[in-house]
């Protein structure tokens, strides 16, 4: 049995908390939060775990194999560091950090330590990402041209951190997921519509090393709840509806062929072979994605989404802060 603490029982934690429980091979042991009201709560549903106001109660417990992060984003470079220097393998909730030199020594202080650092990018977990990969590595729809994205709601207004590193590294994470090559070319605009410090709307354009672009836009101003990705290939395309309950893929086989007579007249053939929906099998993301951070813990494995892949996410997030900040000049 692995043996586990999670620090952090807020928004999200009491997610990670049920999945980690009802993992077979996990051994749930503390629960660390300032806030004693979630506590409470956490200790009635499970009254088999310790809970604690603090969280070196688990770091420093010798028998704690894994340390779960959950916590705002410029407390995760602090918890982590002291849970590595312990010996635990970590998991940090996105992003991994707040800036790229502590991501770097993070990752460096993990592997030089033989531990396990992995990053709660939980939508590479889900069945209808994992399909579009399936579809995308099996060529059926081509080449990549280009892939947008749009993940936007009213709130919920972060008091530390822009929409950027807020929503940004969900679609960050799928595009690295689903694209084999490196971000040659970042280009950031923003809005800060209420908060003066804070961009809460911002388009995100990425180019890849194959040529690729990404195009992504994140808001907390948007009067619906937006979770949509669209992949362009030049054999077909991808519609990923993250808010759709069952039919959240849909593959389309068609393009547009050019062509030129003799004469240098253009014209444009329209293929349209067959559009359909692909069978998914779905799961609880958070429950594979937990599973398999124990997985790689126990057998040591890289974790599909690594400290590294984390810190390919905070490159390019930081690099957005700077461009966001020169573009207000």
């Amino acid at each position: 049995m692995l043996r586990a603490g999670v620090i952090g029982c807020g928004y999200w934690g009491p997610n990670i908390i049920r999945n980690l429980d009802a993992l077979p091979e996990v051994d749930l042991m503390y629960i660390a939060d300032l806030n004693t009201d979630q506590l409470n709560k956490q200790k009635a549903l499970y009254p088999h775990v310790t809970i604690t106001t603090n969280y070196q109660d688990i770091i420093k417990d010798p028998s704690i194999d894994m340390v779960l992060i959950v916590t705002p984003v410029n407390t995760h470079y602090h918890f982590a560091k002291e849970a590595l220097m312990n010996g635990k393998h970590v998991f940090i909730e996105k992003p991994l950090t707040n800036s790229v030199k502590s991501s770097t020594d993070l990752c460096k202080m993990a592997e030089s330590k033989n531990l396990t650092l992995m990053v709660g990018h939980t939508f590479i977990y889900t069945s209808a990402v994992r399909k579009m990969k399936e579809i995308i590595d099996s060529g059926e729809i081509g080449e990549i041209k280009y892939i947008s994205s749009q993940r936007l709601n009213m709130g919920l207004y972060q008091r530390d951190i822009n929409v950027l590193w807020d929503l940004a590294p969900h679609d960050l994470s799928i595009v690295d997921y689903l694209i084999d090559g490196q971000i040659t070319k970042v280009e950031a605009y923003g809005q800060r519509n209420v908060n003066p410090e804070l961009e809460d709307t911002a388009f995100l354009n990425l180019t890849f090393s194959n040529g690729e672009k990404v195009y992504i836009m994140n808001s907390w101003q948007y009067p619906e709840k937006v979770r949509k990705m669209a992949v362009i290939g030049t054999e077909g395309m991808i519609i990923y509806d993250d808010m759709e309950s069952e039919k959240k893929v849909k593959v389309f086989l068609k393009h547009v062929d050019i062509s030129q007579n003799d004469n240098g007249e253009v014209s444009y053939s329209y293929m349209n072979e067959r559009d359909y929906i692909p069978e998914l099998v779905l799961k609880e993301a958070l429950h594979v994605e937990l599973a398999h951070f124990a997985d790689c813990v126990r057998n040591n494995k890289e974790p599909l989404t690594s400290g590294n892949k984390g810190l390919n996410v905070v490159k390019v997030l930081e690099e957005s802060d700077f461009l966001l900040r020169s573009n207000k000049k």
